[in-house]
């Protein structure tokens, strides 16, 4: 019999261990996706996830169900992969892997392979290339906005909650980040506008 996730949320809260197993397969793709988007590492994104798990059961009890569980897991992963990052930096370390690039919908990927095109896969790889570059160039409060709201699909509202900042200061973010985009990505699209 499956567990509803407010009933494991509260089986959680009331000390039953076995209550997480199923939270962290329901979410554990979600936040290695974003530690990944975030980190710019497997092994750095696999470490936040396991840090967000854990912090995800030993705070179960501050969780209020006034936001979605979602989100609140969301909050955490930011939050640790941010902490993760600033900590790798203070230490001067490079990640031993180059920036991994990003994971799109599994349907387009699977449209495009299904072509069998190899022009179509060397121009998909390029724009990906493109896109995993500028994205990563941006600082990362504007590069976190960008993969919660472009990535991820999450609200203004839901990224504000998450960053703890107003709606305002995520359309802001958003609106700069989204300029830099286009100025970083005009030279791929002009030398792939020749019709």
């Amino acid at each position: 019999m499956e567990r509803t996730e407010a009933l494991l949320i509260d089986n959680l809260r009331e000390g039953d261990e076995t209550a997480l197993s199923p939270l962290v397969d329901k979410y554990k793709r979600m936040v290695h996706r974003l530690a990944l988007q975030i980190t710019k590492n497997h092994e750095d994104a696999n470490d936040v996830m396991q840090e967000t798990f854990i912090k995800v059961y030993q705070s179960i009890h501050t969780f209020r169900q006034e936001a979605a569980f979602e989100t609140w897991v969301y909050r955490i992963a930011v939050n640790e992969a941010l902490n993760f990052v600033k900590r790798r930096e203070r230490r001067r370390e490079t990640p031993l892997s180059s920036a991994q690039e990003i994971d799109y919908d599994p349907s387009v990927r699977q449209k495009a392979e299904m072509v069998n095109d190899p022009q179509i896969h060397a121009e998909k790889a390029e724009l990906r290339h493109w896109v995993t570059k500028a994205v990563n160039s941006l600082s990362l409060k504007h590069r976190i906005v960008v993969i919660l709201h472009e990535l991820e699909g999450l609200t203004h509202a839901e990224i504000a909650s998450i960053l703890n900042c107003s709606e305002g200061t995520v359309r802001s973010r958003l609106h700069y980040a989204r300029k830099q985009l286009r100025t970083l990505l005009k030279p791929y699209v002009e030398a792939n506008s020749n019709f």
